[in-house]
C-alpha cells in the first residue's frame, strides 16, 4: 500500500502518468536519452561548423597523439612480452622476486623484534636480568 501511494504521488508530481510496465519505463528512458543525444550531436556539429578549420586541425593533433601513444604502448608491451619469453630474463625476474620476498621477510622480522623489545622493556622493567 505504501509503495502504491508513493508511486501515485510521483506520477502526480511529474504531471503525467508513469509507465505501467518496466519495459515501457525503459523504453521511455531510451527515448529520452536518444532525444538528448540528438540535441548534443546537433550542437556539436553546429559548433564544429562555426570553428571550421580549427576543429580539423585539432582533430589532426588528437589523431597524431593517439597514434604516438599507440606506438609507444605497442613498443612497451612487445618489449615486455619478449622479455618474459627470454630464459635469462625469466631467471633474473625469479631472483629479483626472491630477493624482494627476502627483503620483506627480513624487514618484518626486524619490526617484530623492535616491537617485542619495546613491549618487553616497558612491560617487565625489573625482570630483564633475572633469566640470565
Amino acid at each position: 500500500m505504501f509503495v502504491d501511494s508513493v508511486a501515485l504521488s510521483i506520477r502526480r508530481r511529474r504531471g503525467k502518468p508513469m509507465a505501467e510496465s518496466s519495459k515501457e519505463a525503459w523504453n521511455e528512458v531510451g527515448d529520452k536519452f536518444g532525444e538528448w543525444s540528438r540535441m548534443l550531436g546537433e550542437k556539436y556539429r553546429k559548433r564544429g561548423e562555426e570553428l571550421g578549420a580549427t576543429v580539423e586541425e585539432g582533430r589532426k593533433k588528437v589523431d597524431d597523439a593517439i597514434e604516438t601513444v599507440t606506438r609507444q604502448l605497442d613498443q612497451a608491451f612487445t618489449s615486455f612480452g619478449e622479455t618474459l619469453r627470454d630464459p635469462e630474463a625469466k631467471q633474473q625476474l625469479k631472483e629479483a622476486t626472491r630477493s624482494f620476498g627476502d627483503a620483506l621477510s627480513t624487514t618484518f622480522s626486524e619490526v617484530g623484534e623492535q616491537i617485542r623489545s619495546k613491549l618487553g622493556s616497558s612491560g617487565s622493567s625489573g625482570s630483564s636480568g633475572e633469566g640470565s
